[in-house]
C-alpha cells in the first residue's frame, strides 16, 4: 500500500534526464498511480524546446516500457498559459477534461520550492525532489541540450540509455534539415 493514490508532476522533459527519473522514481515509490504533464506543447524545434510533445511522450514510454510501472503512468501534454497564479487550476481543470477517468491527484511533486509554489493552494501534500542534491550529479535540461547540440558525448551520462538512439536519430534528422 502506497501513501498516496495519485501523484502529479509537471515537467518539460526536453529531453527526459536522470533528474526527471529521480523525481518519477519517488512518485512511483509513494503513489499507486502517477500523472506526468509535459508542458510547452505549443513549442518544438527551438533551442529551449527541441522535441515535440509526441517525441517526449514516446521517450518516457520507452524508458518505462516492459516494466511493472508502465501501467501506473499516465502522460499528458499541456499548452503554457503564461499566468503563474492560474497555472495550478488550469492544470487540474485540464486533467479533468483530458482524462475524466482520472481522479484528482492528492500529492504534487516538484524539483524545487519555486516550481511547487504555484500548486501550494491546490494541494495539501507537496513533495520536493530537490534539484540541488550534493549526493546526486548536477543535471539540467539546458546542460543536456547544449551537450547534444555541440556533440559532447557526455550527455549519455545524464540521459537514460533506453532513449539514446531516439535522441541521436532526432539530432541527425535535425542536422539533415539544415
Amino acid at each position: 500500500m502506497k501513501p498516496f493514490k495519485s501523484g502529479l508532476a509537471v515537467m518539460r522533459a526536453q529531453p527526459p534526464h536522470i533528474g526527471h527519473l529521480k523525481l518519477i522514481r519517488r512518485m512511483l515509490d509513494e503513489c499507486e498511480k502517477i500523472i506526468i504533464i509535459l508542458g510547452s506543447v505549443q513549442e518544438q524545434g527551438t533551442d529551449r524546446n527541441p522535441y515535440s510533445y509526441i517525441q517526449r511522450k514516446q521517450m518516457l514510454q520507452k524508458i518505462y516500457e516492459n516494466t511493472a510501472e508502465q501501467e501506473r503512468i499516465k502522460i499528458l501534454g499541456i499548452f503554457d498559459i503564461n499566468n503563474p497564479t492560474e497555472w495550478a487550476d488550469f492544470v487540474l481543470d485540464f486533467i479533468k477534461e483530458a482524462a475524466p477517468e482520472t481522479e484528482k491527484p492528492d500529492v504534487y511533486y516538484a524539483g524545487s520550492e519555486y516550481d511547487a509554489q504555484w500548486f501550494r493552494k491546490s494541494f495539501r501534500h507537496i513533495r520536493i525532489e530537490n534539484r540541488i542534491d550534493y549526493d546526486f550529479p548536477y543535471v539540467s535540461g539546458s546542460m543536456v541540450r547544449d551537450m547534444i547540440k555541440i556533440g559532447d558525448q557526455r550527455w549519455h551520462n545524464f540521459v537514460p540509455q533506453a532513449i539514446h538512439s531516439m535522441i541521436e536519430e532526432l539530432s541527425q534528422a535535425k542536422k539533415g534539415m539544415k
